[in-house]
């Protein structure tokens, strides 16, 4: 939100003799996951930031290892463990994309086909001009549908299909010419999802699950299973949130995992596991993109197939509205780093990418991590919009109720309190109306279109809501208190 933070945006196994290993493995890495300076770094933020839980998981050639901080339920006492469920937000979009590149290996889609080749209804345009829509384009975030379109997704109680989310870019109109430019869009990878629906005729979730979450052995994984509790700042305070699952869509976002199953995926993405060989090309297939489909996202980042490619290794950051995800992998340092909270905050992508530059033997550049939390943040100043909106009604009303004593005691021209209430309704009713308008404006400013009231309710803290809500009650107080002086004066005098 905000943007700029947002844009900042993210694996058991199936043979004997490696179940038998684990143990000596983790025990290796876990003597990384203590070095002095790392830990010292991660604790030092986690003070400062304030997560519920934070888990670590490193993959570091044949070692596997998991380090935790803090509660997966504050209430209930419960630690965070590597078998804690998270939401892993946009980290998800690697796994829709490698569905997409299973059908290819299948031989059943190329991604280079056109959309309307399995979505016969999609028609849309640029410029007025119908737009011949690639699979390629999707992967890639050029297609040319904005980010916006993810405050379009319907508001239910229940969980929303993925053909029901594919249809909102139906007609639609593109806001930039496909293929000349970078825009991050979660829509983008719901349309993938309802295409690997369409074409394998499975349930986008179910073809996952048979065809890359099982092999893989990430049998603690799924699409709307249930997760460790949530949470979110309300009044400077971490509490209890689950995200309706009407938000939690497929494609984008939408699955749930362990640090242990996140770990198999890393070691899949390392090469490390035994797997069937078309899952095994189409992982291989998904790590890299031709050159003429990558964009510049600026600072020599290229983003394709659900994996951000900067500087020789891949990652992903990823956000659900109560959960805060990152994961890495070096395959040609044979590393692979995957973080998670259970709050949307950067600790994970900190916890994540500072873990990274100590195993380069690098020093943790502190600097990099020093982004304002964003919805901390924004629920600090909303707390103090709502606190002062609060002393302000409590003065308003003071002075409404002292009103005819103080009007007693000064002379009062009528034609000049006429005067007095135009001037102030000119400015107040305006702000009267803006006010409520001003968390949807934000949001809009941000990047996010003009977002219903429920979907910013959804995504945001629920002060942000409150503190604007307050604060037009404070206005109208204004108001009611401008009228009645007037018409105290207009009685009396």
């Amino acid at each position: 939100m905000i943007r700029n933070f947002i844009l900042k945006a993210i694996a058991v196994t199936l043979t004997l003799p490696i179940l038998i290993a684990a143990p000596l493995q983790a025990s290796a890495a876990d003597t990384v996951l203590d070095n002095t300076e790392w830990s010292a770094f991660v604790e030092e933020k986690i003070e400062k930031d304030d997560p519920p839980g934070l888990a670590v998981t490193l993959v570091n050639g044949s070692e596997v290892g998991f380090k935790n901080w803090g509660y997966a339920n504050i209430e209930e006492q419960t630690s965070v463990t590597e078998d804690t469920v998270f939401g892993i937000g946009s980290c998800s979009k690697a796994f829709t994309a490698l569905s997409v590149f299973l059908l290819q290996e299948e031989g059943k889609l190329s991604v280079e086909d056109s959309v309307s080749d399995y979505l016969p209804w999609w028609i849309v345009t640029w410029n007025g001009a119908s737009q011949d829509t690639k699979i390629w384009q999707l992967l890639e975030h050029c297609s040319g549908i904005s980010n916006t379109t993810m405050m379009q997704y319907p508001v239910e109680d229940n969980t929303v299909s993925n053909e029901e989310i594919a249809h909102i870019a139906e007609n639609i109109e593109l806001v930039y010419e496909p293929e000349t430019r970078f825009e991050y869009c979660n829509l983008g990878y719901d349309i993938l999802a309802y295409i690997t629906e369409t074409v394998s005729g499975q349930p986008f979730e179910e073809y996952v699950t048979k065809e890359i979450l099982q092999p893989i052995g990430m049998i603690h994984s799924g699409y709307h299973i249930p997760t460790t509790q949530g949470y979110r700042w309300l009044f400077l305070k971490l509490r209890p949130y689950d995200e309706p699952e009407f938000s939690l869509t497929s494609g984008d976002g939408g699955l749930r995992s362990t640090p242990k199953d996140m770990s198999l995926w890393i070691e899949a993405q390392l090469g490390h596991l035994e797997l069937p060989e078309k899952l095994t090309n189409a992982i291989t297939a998904s790590q890299k993109a031709p050159d003429v489909y990558k964009i510049d996202m600026g600072n020599s980042m290229v983003q394709y197939n659900g994996w951000i490619d900067y500087d020789g290794f891949l990652y992903h950051t990823g956000t659900n509205a109560n959960f805060s995800s990152f994961i890495l992998v070096d395959k040609e340092r044979d590393i692979g780093i995957f973080s998670v909270s259970n709050v949307w905050t950067f600790i994970a992508d900190y916890a994540g990418n500072s873990l990274y530059q100590v195993m380069k033997g690098e020093q943790i550049n502190r600097e990099q991590f020093e982004l304002l939390d964003p919805c901390s943040t924004m629920d600090k100043v909303s707390s103090c919009i709502t606190i002062v909106s609060l002393i302000g009604i409590i003065l308003v009303l003071f002075m409404m109720f002292t009103q005819r004593k103080r009007l007693d005691k000064k002379q009062t021209d009528l034609a000049k309190e006429k005067k007095r209430l135009c001037k102030q309704c000119c400015i107040l009713v305006p702000l009267l109306v803006l006010t409520p308008l001003l968390p949807r404006i934000a949001v809009s400013i941000a990047g996010y279109g003009f977002a219903s009231y429920k979907m910013i309710g959804v995504w945001f803290p629920y002060s942000f809501l409150i503190a604007f809500a307050v604060l037009s009650v404070m206005i109208l107080m204004m108001i009611i208190s401008s009228v009645t002086r007037y018409f105290t004066v207009k009685k009396f005098k």
